[in-house]
Formats: structure tokens, sequence, C-alpha cells
């Protein structure tokens, strides 16, 4: 039976195009928040000017409204995302933190995984701390961080392909289970009773 690896290149171009991207040129991400953004004002435009016409196309006019001021949010999202981005990742290492911790404090594991869980969550707080109070504005480099970490799983991704296509083009034959049967070289092929 073969298996579909279309679903992992799929999501490994989109990885990799992402984590190109946000690592090497945020001034792109920019533009693509101002080009959506405007083309939802220019909709929104155009919808708040059917329901001046008055009539039926009243009831457009605060959808309208919100469309703008929905584009104009979309399009300042770059510079919030710029400036919290220490923030947003601190809040995020700290949940991941804490769930390290409260899970290596409710298993019973062994005495060295456990211990490993709770430095590894201990550590991942500690950079969420680090992260939340950002004295030294590390955006950029989160930002880096981020494409980076978006091109592994893109590589993972491609390696699955990888692997799914070698085991679709293997010449293996299928696999019949002769379990209770004669080998082949009798002819008679009778049941093992």
């Amino acid at each position: 039976m073969k298996i579909d690896n279309s679903n992992y290149i799929f999501k490994g171009i989109i990885l990799t195009v992402c984590g190109i991207l946000f690592a090497f040129f945020p001034g792109v991400l920019s533009w693509i928040f101002y080009i959506i953004g405007g083309i939802i004002i220019v909709g929104s435009i155009f919808t708040v000017l059917g329901g001046l016409g008055g009539g039926d196309g009243a009831g457009l006019l605060p959808g309208g409204i919100v469309g703008v001021l929905i584009g104009f949010f979309i399009m300042y999202l770059p510079k919030i995302i710029a400036v919290q981005i220490s923030l947003i990742a601190g809040i995020v290492l700290a949940i991941v933190a804490i769930t390290q911790i409260v899970k290596a404090l409710s298993r019973d594991l062994t005495n060295g995984l456990k211990l490993l869980q709770l430095i590894f969550g201990i550590i991942l707080l500690i950079c969420s701390i680090f992260l939340i109070f950002n004295p030294f504005k590390g955006g950029n480099i989160i930002r880096i961080i981020i494409g980076v970490v978006m091109l592994m799983f893109a590589a993972f991704n491609y390696y699955v392909a990888y692997v799914i296509n070698q085991r679709n083009s293997s010449n293996a034959p299928d696999v019949i289970d002769t379990t209770g049967y004669t080998s082949p070289d009798n002819n008679d092929h009778k049941r093992i009773e």
C-alpha cells in the first residue's frame, strides 16, 4: 500500500519559504501584511461606498467600516509583532517551561529522566523571564531563531517525505499471511490442522 507524501512536501515548502522570509527578510513579511491590509481596506471602502447609496445597501455600512479598521490593524500588525516579539516568545516559553516542570514533578519517571526534565523546565523558565523583561532588546535574535526553527521543521518534513517515497518505491513484495498452510513445495496446498 502506497502512502501519500504530498502533504509533507507541501508543509516543507511552506515552512521553508516562511522560515527564510522570517529569519532573513523581515521587510518582505511587513510588505505582505501591508498588501493584505491594503486589499482589505480597498474592498471595505467599496463596501462603504455601496452602503452610502441608501436603500438596501445601508446595512453594508457598518461592515465596511469594521473592514477598514481590520485592514489598518493588519497593516500595523508587523510593528506590534516587532516590538513585542520578545514578550510573546517569553510567554510561550514560560508556558512550555511550567508544563515541563509540572510533568517532571507529577510523573513517576526514573531519577535521571525526571531530573533532566526538571532541569530543562527550569532553564526554559529562566530564558522566558529573560525574554519577558528583555534587557537587551533581543527581538532580531528571536526572529532569526524562529526562522531557523521553521527551516528545521521544513527539513524534517522533507525527510519524512523522502522516507515515505523510499518505502513506496521499494521492490519489496506485498506480505502474504501463510499461517496454517503448508510450504509452496507441496503441490496440494492443504491446510495444516
